[in-house]
């Protein structure tokens, strides 16, 4: 157990869901995170839009390895079990929406890899993590209304459509799905 309580991802579940091997990530994925985040195709959606240079993927990373250190789980970096590319980013972490806790369920491949339910699988894998682990805390996807394919991602994952919990987010309307 860490100090949140909660035990590791990676010692209460296994590190692989089907097709994919989920584990933390490390200082060495920093030109992973770059490469799939800093693609203007990965953020189509985000009102952020892409990251300008590695130092904002490092921002971003530091953010995942802190998580991790203190809660014992967080966003996976997501490998093919064939191979050790780093694909894309996937898991949980621990945030706040409209004052109350919650689990972010969180999802962002690379585009060779989309299409192919790589996103659904791990997203899938994330939310059977937290229903076994941290029943207490829903797991809620964020998203514009546009983003149709990370709104049918999370449906495939088991998230309903919430729109009494849609918002706005730093001035972008934000609209939610949630385990309950």
């Amino acid at each position: 157990m860490n100090e949140a309580g909660t035990a590791p991802i990676s010692e209460a579940h296994p590190t692989t869901s089907g097709r994919l091997l989920l584990r933390a990530p490390t200082a060495v994925d920093l030109a992973d995170v770059y490469r799939i985040h800093g693609d203007p195709r990965t953020n189509q959606f985000n009102p952020d839009g892409p990251h300008a240079d590695v130092e904002a993927s490092r921002e971003l990373l530091d953010g995942w390895l802190d998580h991790w250190r203190t809660h014992g789980f967080g966003y996976w970096a997501v490998q093919p079990t064939t191979s050790g590319e780093v694909i894309g980013f996937a898991g949980l972490r621990r945030g706040q929406w409209l004052g109350r806790p919650i689990l972010n369920l969180y999802y962002r491949f690379a585009p060779p890899h989309w299409g192919h339910g790589y996103a659904t699988e791990a997203a899938r894998h994330a939310v059977e993590w937290a229903a076994a682990h941290t029943p207490d805390l829903p797991v809620l996807a964020r998203t514009t209304a546009d983003n149709l394919p990370s709104i049918r991602t999370a449906q495939a994952a088991g998230l309903i459509r919430r729109p009494d919990l849609d918002a706005a987010d730093d001035g972008v309307w934000t609209v939610v799905l949630a385990s309950r």
